[in-house]
């Protein structure tokens, strides 16, 4: 078992750098419009799965909204309003592969989420063994915000 160890190390750092992000991938990621979240669930594996009723995929800007930025020095500012109220967290992120972490403010660390970037879709998906959120580039959808404006003002 011993001399197998140092080939699964050396395989499973072979998977992280592989699955690093690219400049492109990495320079959205970092867009100074930042994130907005479409939705928040846990998952079956704890056995309760949930669906935020805010955040349930689609937009509800009246009553919850929230943002995601992440800069190219390492720090993020989260902004969610929810039902009137609003919540404000920042700090510092870590990048490790595809792993993110969060350490806010207090120095509360939450993560790291396994990060899927897709670039074809300007969607971002952060998963934690119970948690799943869902993010869409703030560009986009402001962009898909105005279109289904233009259709229900058509109808």
């Amino acid at each position: 078992m011993r001399r197998f160890f140092p080939l699964l190390v050396v395989a499973f750092a072979g998977i992280l750098l592989a699955s690093e992000l690219g400049s492109d991938e990495l320079k959205m990621l970092q867009d100074s419009g930042g994130w907005e979240y479409i939705s928040m669930s846990t998952n079956e594996q704890n056995g309760f799965p949930t669906q935020h009723t805010c955040f349930d995929g689609r937009p509800h800007p009246g009553q919850c909204s929230g943002t995601l930025i992440l800069t190219a020095s390492n720090t993020f500012s989260q902004n969610v309003r929810i039902h009137g109220q609003t919540v404000k967290r920042t700090g510092t992120y870590q990048l490790n592969g595809d792993q993110l972490a969060f350490i806010d403010e207090l120095g509360t660390q939450d993560g790291p989420y396994t990060l899927t970037l897709n670039t074809q879709a300007k969607s971002l998906i952060l998963q934690m063994s119970q948690a799943r959120i869902e993010l869409l580039l703030e560009s986009e959808y402001r962009k898909n915000m105005q279109g289904q404006k233009k259709k229900g003002n058509a109808q």
